[in-house]
């Protein structure tokens, strides 16, 4: 059977030229753009995809670098002239003249004697790869950004540690209104709370950065899901503007959930922050939370759900809503509406990931009357526990532990958090030595001091607190040991939570300081 080759808009004599004539037909047809020079260096045809990409503006005759904006036209010229004389091929990345915002890998080269033709030109879309470039590029921000936090926030963490704790012992100095100091306060204590307050601050402020930024397994705790949501108001007023409207609606419940608290205000915070932005900066975010029993399960429609107790959690606003054609994709990673720069893509796909460690569902459907979109949790319910659900008002409070006459080898090298516990802890009645790192540390375990308790910072130069640890208890294996650090976990710290080592972020206050010691154990196995 004889070949018929596909009819071709070639010129003929090109087509004439070529070793066969079905390759005109095959270069015609195929789906990436290309063109063929003269020697001259202009055009003598292009195949479909290559009068596509060109625009109306293409034409036989033209040269190719009136197809790329102006600022790219002499690259692409001086490209095709070495070519022409015998120069290597190139590949260059310019951007079209009729669609700046478009750009194409061009690649220049010269053809065999005997095609009719001189030169080719490839432009191949790379729009998909680009894409994907700046997912990795998103990605590495992102991770570049949780590093930069982690380290900054330990630093930050450490001031904070030295600030709260030198306020806190001022504030002992000059007391507050009281039996014994009379109805009013000093402008010092005044002017000391005011210190502590906004160090206070500060601490939130960095754990809310390290709730955003920071990788770690779960931590999950038996919660009130609306006392959680209830602390995240004064937050939320602040990332939604005074033109939103927020409104969170919490009726008594039966049930908590077991679920890492930083990780749920996580999740709060990233769909308050998406309702924003549908709204535009103007709108009503509605939070409702509330408890759904067993038999009502299977009325919600979503099949997938077992028939248990759960606690929903509905985010409501009053945007845009989610055009039907991308509802199915909004918790893809890397998936965004929002113009390129102005989103990750992560933020609803973080949100699922978390909803789902946490065995828990997450539907999404338009809002009340059809307006907005809602934005459905349900997690497991949990029962309270018996002291919260019998009265929350008489719950005792454990006396605060004792850890006065305790010998306690405190390990830290910022001379300003080692300075301020030392002080704080004699005050308390503890009998401290010091040590600015774990070298010193261990040489004076080694001269046979007996302590009671080895309190370490983690991040240390040389040998890091959790080995310091380990050696410590190799020597004293009676001594309690309680470390701390200005990063949110320890390292290695399944080792460590196995060994049952007590761990302290920082900034703490004093209290928590001196309840670890009074408590603290040595190291398990």
């Amino acid at each position: 059977m004889k070949f018929q080759p596909v009819r071709t808009a070639w010129p003929a004599p090109f087509a004439e030229g070529l070793a066969s004539p079905w390759i005109g037909s095959l270069l015609m047809n195929l789906p990436i753009a290309l063109a063929l020079l003269d020697s001259s260096g202009r055009i003598i045809s292009g195949n479909d995809a290559m009068q596509a990409t060109a625009g109306t503006g293409w034409r036989p005759g033209m040269r190719p670098e009136a197809m790329v904006v102006g600022d790219d036209a002499g690259m692409l010229s001086r490209a095709v002239a070495d070519v022409l004389a015998g120069g290597e091929p190139q590949v260059l990345r310019l951007a079209l003249a009729e669609r700046p915002d478009e750009v194409r890998d061009i690649n220049v080269m010269s053809t065999p004697s005997g095609y009719g033709a001189s030169a080719l030109v490839v432009m191949r879309d790379i729009r998909e790869q680009i894409r994907l470039e700046a997912q990795v590029a998103a990605v590495t921000r992102l991770q570049a950004v949780g590093q930069l936090a982690g380290g900054v926030a330990h630093d930050f963490n450490n001031l904070l540690t030295a600030i709260l704790g030198h306020a806190e012992q001022l504030l002992e100095r000059f007391p507050g209104p009281g039996p014994d100091s009379g109805p009013d306060s000093s402008p010092e204590h005044d002017a000391v709370a005011e210190i502590l307050h906004n160090g206070k601050r500060g601490a939130n402020l960095v754990a809310q950065l390290l709730a955003f930024a920071r990788q770690q397994p779960q931590n999950r705790q038996l919660l009130c899901i609306r006392e959680l949501v209830q602390g995240l108001r004064p937050l939320l007023v602040k990332l939604l503007g005074p033109a939103i409207e927020l409104d969170i609606t919490a009726a008594p419940g039966l049930f908590f959930v077991r679920a890492d608290p930083g990780q749920l205000e996580q999740v709060i915070v990233n769909l308050a922050v998406n309702a924003r932005d549908a709204m535009e900066g103007n709108g009503r975010l509605v939070i409702n939370i509330a408890d759904v029993l067993r038999r009502d399960v299977a009325g919600l429609g979503h099949a997938m759900m077992p028939a248990i107790d759960f606690v929903s959690i509905d985010v409501s606003d009053t945007g845009s809503g989610i055009p039907p054609d991308i509802a199915a994709k909004i918790f893809e990673p890397f998936f965004t509406t929002k113009p390129l720069g102005q989103g990750t893509g992560l933020g609803l796909s973080t949100v699922y990931g978390i909803v789902k460690q946490s065995d828990g569902y997450i539907f999404a459907k338009p809002g009340p009357g059809g307006r907005g979109t809602t934005f459905s949790l349900y997690l497991p319910g949990r029962p309270q526990p018996a002291a919260v659900v019998a009265d929350r008002a008489v719950v005792e409070v454990p006396p605060e532990p004792i850890a006065a006459g305790r010998r306690v080898l405190l390990v830290e090298d910022e001379p300003s958090v080692r300075a301020v516990f030392a002080r704080g802890l004699e005050r308390k009645g503890c009998v401290v030595t010091t040590a600015g790192d774990a070298m010193v540390a261990l040489a004076i375990l080694r001269d046979g001091q007996v302590f009671d308790v080895l309190v370490s910072d983690v991040m240390m130069p040389g040998i890091d607190g959790v080995e310091l640890a380990f050696e410590a208890a190799r020597m004293w294996p009676q001594m309690g040991i309680v470390l701390m650090s200005g990063y949110a976990e320890l390292p290695r710290h399944r080792e460590a939570d196995a060994r049952g080592i007590r761990f302290l972020a920082k900034p703490f206050a004093l209290a928590e300081l001196v309840a670890a010691i009074a408590t603290a154990q040595p190291l398990k196995g």
